[in-house]
């Protein structure tokens, strides 16, 4: 395998398919684009294990009712940040098709395949595992944001109710709590939360043990 880069847009692919023969003929044809590809045999037992000890961006799987448990392991990898999967199928089959579509791969390619789309398939794949990514990351930043404002709202009421303010002064109460103990204010609005639930418990032992014994 060359060690040399052949450029910004090389890609690090792992092929595999039922044979080495198979697998090698794929890898060839990405390999003359200047890809870093390495062909594997299947093996259910050992392929995906060694796949991501190379850590590819791209898994080819030439897939069959065989391979089924390997493409699934992929496509959760993929779900995971894993590798882009993309899956080769020797007949455009209804049960090809929904092999594919079980796995959930990002492209499913019916043999045979041209060259160029084999190489297109393989930067798609890549450009929608990317968007994947940043829309799981916009994703957890939104429900970061919706949990810090319910958990600020939350902290207003509390010194609302405890203290008489208004909103806005339980606000500028949060922001100035935060200023003075450098700190976030989700944070600020946690520890009045938890205070909260600390001296409500109290207040209720409190009152239980002033209970008056029948």
């Amino acid at each position: 395998m060359p060690a040399s880069d052949h450029g910004a847009d090389r890609i690090r692919v792992a092929v595999i398919a039922d044979t080495a023969g198979a697998a090698g003929e794929i890898a060839r044809v990405l390999q003359q684009t200047g890809h870093h590809v390495r062909p594997f045999p299947l093996s259910v037992r050992t392929a995906y294990d060694r796949v991501r000890e190379l850590r590819p961006s791209v898994v080819l799987l030439r897939t069959s009712p065989r391979s089924y448990p390997l493409a699934c392991a992929f496509a959760r990898a993929a779900a995971d940040g894993g590798p882009a999967l993309v899956v080769l199928t020797p007949t455009g089959s209804r049960q090809s098709i929904k092999l594919a579509l079980d796995t959930g791969a990002l492209i499913h390619l019916v043999e045979p395949v041209p060259s160029q789309a084999l190489v297109a398939a393989v930067r798609v794949a890549l450009a929608r595992a990317q968007d994947l990514r940043d829309l799981k990351t916009q994703l957890t930043k939104i429900r970061e944001s919706v949990h810090s404002r319910s958990a600020i709202e939350r902290a207003k009421s509390i010194l609302m109710r405890r203290f008489k303010l208004s909103e806005d002064e339980a606000h500028r109460r949060l922001q100035r709590e935060s200023r003075n103990r450098n700190r976030r204010i989700i944070d600020t609005a946690w520890h009045v939360i938890h205070a909260d639930a600390a001296l409500a418990a109290q207040e209720r032992a409190q009152r239980q043990a002033t209970q008056p014994v029948s």
